[in-house]
C-alpha cells in the first residue's frame, strides 16, 4: 500500500446525532468551537480561490457560434431542459439559459 503525506481519514459514527448525546457539555462546546473554526478556515480558502479566478464577460452568450446557439434553441423547443442541454454540449447551464434568454429578446 502506498504511503501518503495526508493525515488518515477520521471515520465518524454512522449515527452521529445519537453519538453526540453521550458527550458532556464541555466536550460538546469544544467540538462546536473546532467545527466553527474549520468552517471559517474553509470559507476563507474558498473566497481566495474564487477571487483568483478571472471574471467571465457578460456577453459570453454572444461568443457562442450561431450553429451551436441554434442547436440549443432547437433542443429546448424539442423539450429538453437547459441542464440536459448543458450536459450534452459540455457547457454551463447558466450559459444555456443566457442563449435561450437572448432568443426571447430578439
Amino acid at each position: 500500500m502506498p504511503t501518503s503525506d495526508r493525515a488518515p481519514r477520521i471515520r465518524l459514527p454512522s449515527d452521529l446525532a445519537s453519538s453526540l448525546k453521550y458527550l458532556d457539555d464541555a466536550e460538546l462546546h469544544k467540538l462546536r468551537e473546532a467545527v466553527n473554526a474549520e468552517f471559517k478556515r474553509r470559507s476563507q480558502s474558498d473566497t481566495k480561490k474564487r477571487s483568483d479566478q478571472p471574471i467571465r464577460p457578460i456577453k459570453e452568450a454572444a461568443q457562442i457560434p450561431e450553429g451551436k446557439a441554434n442547436l440549443i434553441r432547437a433542443s429546448f423547443k424539442a423539450g429538453l431542459k437547459p441542464a440536459a442541454i448543458a450536459r450534452t454540449l459540455g457547457m454551463s447551464p447558466a450559459l444555456v439559459r443566457r442563449v435561450l434568454q437572448s432568443a426571447l429578446n430578439r
